[in-house]
C-alpha cells in the first residue's frame, strides 16, 4: 500500500473540492438565471426611479407640475403597468387615470441601473440619415439637455439623433420627456463659427412643429420628412 502524506491529500481535496464548488456555482447562475436587461424592472425599482423623477421635478420646475402627489403616492403602490423598454427608458402607461394621476411616465435606464443589449426603436421618427459618431453625440446630448431642459438630465431624455448625408453640417434630434408635463419635440443643431473662430455645434431651432423652417436647407428638411410652407 502507497501512503500518500495528509499534506498532499489536502491538497488534492482542496483543489477537487474548489472545482466542484466551481461547477455547482455555474450551474446555480444557470438555473437561476443572472439578472438580464432584457427584463422588466420589478416594481420597487420603478417605484424608486419614479419617486426620485417627482422630487426632483418638484424642486426645480413647481410651476410646470401637473399631478397631485398624493394622488401619484396611491396610484403607484398599487401594481404598475407591465410596460415597454425605449431608448429613452421603462415606459409605464396608465390607460384609465384619476385626477391627478400620471397618465405615463419614463423611468430613465441610469436610475433603473440597466440598460438593454438591444437598442429598442420606440421614438426613431427618421428614415433619413445616418447615425451620428458616440463622441459628437454624448457632446449634443449635453448641450441640448442644457439649452433645452433647464440643465436638468431628469427632465427629459435625448433621442433619434441622425445626421443628414445631403448636408452633413446639419443634424436632427428629439426629446421626450420622462414625466407628462409637455409633448415630444425635435430640433435641429448645425456647425457654427464661434467669435474666435472655431467651429462648433449649436442650436438653430426647437419645438413641437415647423421646426427650422427659414433656417434649415429645405433638402435638408425633406431627407428627414418635412416639408415648411412657403
Amino acid at each position: 500500500m502507497r501512503i500518500i502524506p495528509s499534506a498532499i491529500f489536502r491538497k488534492k481535496v482542496t483543489k477537487s473540492t474548489l472545482a466542484l464548488v466551481t461547477v455547482l456555482s455555474l450551474a446555480s447562475l444557470t438555473a437561476c438565471g443572472a439578472p438580464s436587461p432584457d427584463t422588466r424592472p420589478s416594481d420597487s425599482t420603478l417605484v424608486t426611479g419614479i419617486n426620485l423623477l417627482i422630487s426632483t421635478f418638484d424642486a426645480n420646475h413647481p410651476k410646470l407640475v401637473t399631478w397631485d402627489a398624493q394622488a401619484v403616492k396611491a396610484q403607484i403602490a398599487k401594481k404598475l403597468p407591465a410596460g415597454i423598454e425605449t431608448e429613452a427608458g421603462w415606459l409605464l402607461q396608465w390607460p384609465h387615470v384619476s385626477q391627478g394621476e400620471l397618465s405615463e411616465v419614463i423611468v430613465p435606464w441610469t436610475l433603473i441601473g440597466q440598460y438593454p443589449n438591444r437598442l429598442p426603436s420606440y421614438y426613431l421618427r427618421y428614415k433619413g440619415g445616418t447615425l451620428v459618431p458616440q463622441s459628437t453625440s454624448v457632446d449634443l446630448v449635453k448641450l441640448i439637455t442644457q439649452s433645452e431642459m433647464q440643465g436638468d438630465q431628469y427632465f427629459g431624455a435625448v433621442v433619434d439623433l441622425r445626421q443628414s448625408t445631403v448636408n452633413s453640417q446639419w443634424i436632427i434630434f428629439s426629446t421626450v420627456p420622462y414625466l407628462p408635463v409637455t409633448d415630444p419635440a425635435y430640433g435641429f443643431v448645425t456647425v457654427q463659427k464661434s467669435n474666435s473662430g472655431s467651429p462648433h455645434w449649436a442650436i438653430t431651432d426647437f419645438g413641437t412643429a415647423l421646426v427650422g423652417c427659414g433656417t434649415v436647407p429645405s433638402n435638408v428638411e425633406s431627407e428627414f420628412g418635412f416639408q415648411c410652407q412657403k
